[in-house]
């Protein structure tokens, strides 16, 4: 029995976490999860227990397999915002949904740049068009005036 007050950091062997930490299955792209839903989940118990963005950003990892935690060690570890985070997960691990040109051409900018550009961006991705094409949609069609130097 303990008698002082250190924390119990007995790593439970069945799950490699720390029994303060919440009990999250981890995602795995090979066994058809969908990684929305994972970061749904993934987000709502850290939610539950009062883990911050922060403790996300250096505790993610630990819930990752396969080709996941692969592609996160390859390309994810100079990133410092969590929702940067999810948007290049998902742009990577994204499930193809049956979309259809007029999917791509209905995505609109309302308020945030960034959830236009990755939704037209998968979108685009999903439809198989070309970065040009993509380029263009995101632009919705318009050419961009040139930059002047002054």
């Amino acid at each position: 029995m303990e008698t002082n007050n250190q924390p119990n950091l007995a790593v439970n062997r069945n799950t490699n976490q720390i029994p303060s930490e919440p009990f999250l299955i981890a995602f795995d792209p090979e066994n058809g999860m969908r990684i929305e839903a994972w970061l749904d989940y993934f987000n709502n118990a850290c939610k539950i227990s009062n883990k911050d963005n922060d403790w996300k950003m250096l505790n993610i990892s630990k819930y990752l397999k396969g080709s996941a935690l692969t592609h996160y060690i390859n390309f994810c570890l100079n990133i410092s915002n969590f929702d940067d985070l999810c948007n290049i997960l998902i742009e990577n691990f994204l499930k193809p949904n049956i979309v259809n040109l007029s999917d791509f051409s209905q995505h609109q900018l309302r308020n945030n740049l960034d959830q236009y550009f990755h939704q037209k961006l998968n979108c685009g991705r999903q439809l198989g068009l070309s970065p040009q094409l993509i380029l263009e949609g995101l632009t919705d069609g318009k050419k961009c005036p040139p930059i002047l130097n002054n």
